[in-house]
């Protein structure tokens, strides 16, 4: 009965561990709602992405399963799903010490630009060189798609900048 009882408590504690992990915000939600946008049935984006909702893009998070029009309830849901796996990134990559904000912040980022091109930026290596004030700056350098500057990603990644100083 002891060993049960072991047994238990250690899946317990992993199972608390698992579900623990830091999320985002709600004021990065909020930006990354109206940074998105919201769109009910499929389209395809800036750089020609299958997507719906808040950037849910198909062709990386797939699209079995969704039948538009989605509201916007569902494309929360979605969108919930698809940021566990940057929060784990921006975890997994961040040395410890971020404010929620900070977080929240490099999640919108991971997610818009994705977990590969957040592991590679200036952004993380000034985190990592604990240069909070050039990792905000930093945010500002990631402002083009396809090799041309597109005016969303200015304003997104200014917010982004914002968010983070808060």
């Amino acid at each position: 009965m002891g060993a049960k009882i072991i047994t238990l408590i250690a899946l317990a504690l992993m199972n608390m561990s698992i579900c623990t992990g830091r999320s985002i915000n709600g004021a990065g939600l909020e930006l990354l709602k109206v940074s998105e946008g919201f769109v009910a049935d499929f389209y395809h984006d800036q750089i020609g992405l299958k997507t719906i909702g808040y950037g849910h893009a198909c062709k990386w998070q797939g699209c079995d399963g969704i039948h538009p029009p989605i509201s916007k309830a569902e494309g929360t849901k979605i969108l919930m799903k698809d940021l566990v796996q940057f929060e784990k990134c921006v975890e997994r990559l961040v040395p410890a010490g971020l404010n929620d904000n900070q977080f929240s912040a490099c999640v919108d980022f991971a997610f818009n630009m994705g977990c590969g091109a957040f592991g590679g930026s200036d952004i993380l290596k000034q985190l990592r060189a604990n240069n909070r004030v050039g990792a905000a700056d930093a945010f500002l350098k990631y402002d083009e798609a396809g090799g041309r500057r597109i005016e969303g990603l200015t304003v997104r990644r200014r917010k982004d900048r914002e968010l983070f100083l808060a």
